[in-house]
């Protein structure tokens, strides 16, 4: 795809996407904090579950940062319509 040719509509669908798209992001990073919080810390396999959930909801919330990233960038290039 040619990003040359790029439209207000196809911006305008770009952002809509993100911000859909944003949204599942950080209810991903709830969820794993969730899991978090409603996992004990009573036994090596519970320690082992609540790291592992900590690391993905980390990596979440890169996703949302880059998402952040991207509705900035194309909000810039939408204003240069």
């Amino acid at each position: 795809m040619e990003y040359d040719d790029e439209t207000p509509e196809t911006v305008k669908a770009r952002l809509e996407v993100l911000r859909k798209g944003i949204i599942s992001e950080e209810n991903s990073v709830n969820y794993y904090q969730t899991l978090i919080d409603k996992t004990p810390e009573d036994s090596d396999a519970s320690i082992g579950m609540r790291r592992m959930y900590y690391d993905l909801m980390m990596e979440e919330k890169l996703h949302v940062k880059r998402f952040h990233e991207l509705i900035l960038k194309w909000e810039n290039r939408y204003k240069t319509f």
